[in-house]
């Protein structure tokens, strides 16, 4: 991908935020927020390189417009730890595993907030 892609979720300075502050002992919490200031860096980013937030459909009138700039889930930052070799393929199992049980018994949307419900 270019690196003014409007797809982009991280981008490479967000990558090497991620892996110096990586820790295996780090808790949901703690990465609930840095993945809080990723969101806002990639906001500014995007703002500084002048690259627009991507185009969606909506799926019941069909308006084609740019959607808003969602958060970074936490579950993003795990596929990004093991796709750039910080966390090996069976230690992301792992933790894969613990933030899903983890986010169920919490309430926890996928950024790792309380839910409504």
């Amino acid at each position: 991908m270019p690196a003014g892609d409007p797809q982009r979720v991280w981008f490479p300075e967000m990558i090497d935020d991620l892996k110096t502050n990586w820790s295996s002992s780090m808790k949901w919490e703690e990465l609930a927020i840095f993945c809080r200031r990723m969101t806002e860096k990639r906001i500014q980013i995007r703002q500084s390189r002048g690259i627009k937030s991507p185009k969606i459909r909506c799926s019941k009138c069909g308006k084609v417009s740019r959607s808003d700039n969602i958060g970074i889930s936490i579950r993003s930052a795990l596929f990004v730890l093991k796709n750039s070799g910080v966390v090996s393929g069976e230690e992301f199992k792992t933790l894969d595993k613990d933030w899903k049980t983890f986010k169920k018994k919490n309430n926890l949307n996928p950024y790792g907030n309380k839910t409504d419900s």
